[in-house]
């Protein structure tokens, strides 16, 4: 039989956009190829964890709130200065580029002035682009309706189907990530309100896992500072600097 291979998961930042109790904002690094997200902190904790940012083959967007975003600049500041050699890919929704270039070239002029090859790729959902040997395909999620794109991601990695949600209410999408995953992680904003556009430990997360299968790992992140725990059968709830190996 063929060796299974991991996936590693090395969360950057587990919380929501108020970084709660001090949680960084939300990003994971996994098997330490891609980002899932360019939070604020990504260049910073990077560095703190140990993790070289030029061995990042594609940074991977679910959509343009800050909390998500506004870590790129700084990524694009270390690749120009720090001897990056490779092409860097930054997947996300259409005007991912646009947004990026706007901020970035206004808070460090030159910034793309630079040999550093930069290869964008912007997908609407049903959409999907390999990187790396790895594929993207972008799901529809239900957040934000005044951006255009909020999406949610299937990864095939190392041969291994990971989920990821980004920011979303309970929707038709994440019932289908559901379905097709090996390893699910999800963001799970809060213990127990009822926000329209996030959702929550105790009415979304047992729904999530009832359409697991029983054998997929349920990782939950972009969340509030009293979520510490989950009785959820293989489910677990990241913190900064985590590590799940699966």
């Amino acid at each position: 039989m063929p060796l299974m291979r991991t996936l590693d998961l090395h969360f950057i930042g587990s919380g929501n956009a108020f970084a709660p109790g001090g949680l960084c904002w939300n990003g994971f690094l996994v098997n330490g190829r891609f980002l899932f997200e360019a939070p604020p902190q990504a260049l910073m904790a990077l560095n703190r964890f140990g993790q070289d940012p030029n061995r990042i083959e594609a940074v991977v967007i679910s959509h343009h709130h800050g909390d998500h975003f506004l870590g790129l600049p700084f990524l694009l500041l270390h690749w120009k200065y720090r001897q990056r050699r490779t092409p860097a890919h930054i997947v996300g929704p259409p005007g991912t580029r646009e947004l990026a270039s706007a901020i970035a070239e206004r808070v460090f002029p030159g910034i793309f002035e630079s040999d550093v090859e930069l290869v964008w790729h912007e997908l609407r959902p049903g959409e999907q682009v390999s990187v790396g040997g790895a594929t993207f395909e972008a799901y529809p999620m239900r957040h934000d309706e005044r951006l255009q794109y909020n999406l949610g991601y299937l990864a095939v990695v190392e041969g291994r189907r990971l989920a990821y949600t980004g920011d979303t209410a309970w929707c038709d999408a994440v019932e289908e990530l559901a379905t097709a995953a090996e390893v699910f992680v999800a963001e799970c904003a809060s213990r127990d309100q009822r926000i329209p556009i996030h959702m929550n430990l105790v009415d979304d997360m047992p729904r999530l896992r009832a359409k697991l299968s029983p054998t997929t790992p349920l990782v939950l992140t972009h969340l509030d500072a009293d979520i510490r725990d989950t009785e959820l059968p293989n489910s677990f709830v990241a913190r900064d600097d985590a590590h799940f190996v699966f």
